[in-house]
């Protein structure tokens, strides 16, 4: 699943990447959501932040089916939850998760807003193309924009 939506975020431009799902949250229903609203019932913890590592490549089989049963199917659970309460589809949630490092707490604000829980902008594929660089420069200018601690979390994201 986030394989196929990693695809499409690749290949979606970034003039549109936050406009897109920015409009579709607030043409759903016309009901706006308060900030501090939360979701019931999620862990926000750091096991629920580790989205991406229960992403398997193709071929690949789980070591522990129970474990990763149960990690997939909590993912599942939080995919579906986030779908029903802002009224979207799959694509939009795994966008959101994408272009919010695959943090739980963070998607979560950002579908309620539009925007970042820190106030920085979220990822778009011309920013991790940057990233991929092996350039000083343009890793400073990375961490100017997101900041230091988002860099480091980006870069585990990308490599899981």
């Amino acid at each position: 699943l986030f394989e196929a939506a990693n695809r499409e975020f690749e290949s979606t431009e970034s003039g549109s990447d936050t406009s897109d799902i920015s409009e579709e949250l607030s043409t759903q229903d016309g009901e706006g959501k308060s900030p501090g609203e939360t979701a019931s019932g999620l862990k926000t913890g750091p096991e629920d932040s580790a989205l991406p590592d229960t992403q398997l490549q193709r071929g690949e089989r789980p070591t522990s089916t129970c474990s990763s049963s149960t990690v997939v199917g909590e993912v599942v659970k939080t995919m579906q939850h986030f779908m029903e309460k802002f009224g979207v589809d799959l694509f939009t949630v795994t966008q959101a998760f994408l272009k919010n490092t695959g943090e739980v707490e963070t998607t979560l604000y950002f579908l309620q807003t539009g925007q970042r829980l820190d106030g920085y902008p979220v990822w778009s594929r011309e920013d991790d193309l940057e990233l991929q660089k092996d350039d000083e420069r343009v890793r400073n200018k990375l961490i100017a924009k997101f900041g230091a601690e988002n860099v480091a979390k980006r870069v585990a994201f990308r490599k899981s």
